[in-house]
């Protein structure tokens, strides 16, 4: 799971640093301003996304520090995280947004390589008293990272995304959850599936939430408002408990089991994608709905 490294940079560079989004609980907010898709399985917990300008946010750009200069933060442990052969994070911490939520870098770091010049992550991260107050949510990911001073870029590898992820989801309590938007270059291919209706469940950001146990419920926030709500993005939640777990688990086979019915009206290179994943799924939720 190294990176590998690309002799020139693609067209795949569209960088989000700074732009401003937040996502907080509905209790926190007192109503939702976004819509998901109606064939979406539904969450545990009620959430939507808080918003700040990107004015403001850039206003605020000099207050970005390095994890390290606060070891006491919950964020600081994801400092020197190993995920993968020769590849630790780097965690830098930004300012909060106007509900409190605290933005983040993660660049990945590499003793052949160095550090790649920009963050593999960009995103936002809250805790509170409730568990619908505890999320991450992240703003972009990048699959392709340009190196510093350099025409060339790495790719990282599925295998270490997982491991990121991961770490993402250890700070996601029962009932918590934890976003991650499919607008960017690197989300294609969950993109191009959930506009042809297949479950959140089955496409590739949706089996990477549920390979981090945050896939209990997958809502799917299909309309991007830029910078007042940021990009389109999947909202999956941690399951409360075992009987939570397992009432989800039954609905969600349900509709895996009704799109796999209907997959053949889709298009042959996203059917060999997305089948096994719903497959996958369906398998592993047998598990636990039982």
């Amino acid at each position: 799971m190294a990176l590998s490294v690309l002799s020139a940079p693609s067209a795949l560079c569209s960088v989000l640093i700074d732009a401003s989004v937040a996502s907080a609980a509905r209790s926190a907010r007192g109503g939702c301003d976004r819509a998901a898709r109606p064939d979406t399985v539904g969450g545990v917990a009620e959430s939507v996304t808080a918003t700040e300008s990107v004015a403001a946010a850039a206003q605020r750009a000099a207050s970005w520090q390095p994890a390290s200069a606060e070891p006491g933060h919950a964020l600081a442990r994801w400092d020197g995280a190993v995920v993968g052969p020769d590849l630790t994070l780097e965690a830098w911490l930004g300012p909060r947004n106007s509900v409190g939520a605290r933005y983040f870098r993660l660049y990945l770091r590499s003793a052949e390589l160095g550090r790649p010049a920009e963050p593999v992550v960009f995103g936002l991260q809250a805790a509170g008293p409730y568990p619908g107050f505890n999320w991450v949510e992240v703003i972009e990911y990048r699959d392709r990272l340009p190196l510093d001073g350099t025409a060339r870029e790495v790719l990282v590898p599925a295998g270490v995304e997982r491991l990121i992820f991961g770490r993402l989801a250890e700070l996601v309590p029962p009932g918590g959850h934890l976003m991650a938007e499919y607008d960017s270059p690197a989300r294609r291919s969950t993109a191009r599936a959930l506009a042809a209706s297949v479950p959140p469940r089955a496409t590739p950001l949706g089996a990477t939430l549920a390979a981090v146990g945050c896939a209990v419920a997958l809502r799917d926030w299909y309309i991007a408002e830029g910078g007042r709500e940021g990009p389109r993005k999947l909202q999956g939640f941690r399951a409360l408990n075992a009987a939570h777990a397992r009432t989800r688990a039954r609905e969600t086979i349900a509709a895996l089991e009704a799109f796999l019915a209907r997959s053949a009206s889709l298009e042959w290179d996203l059917q060999a994608q997305v089948r096994p994943l719903a497959q996958q799924a369906i398998a592993e939720l047998h598990a636990t709905a039982v």
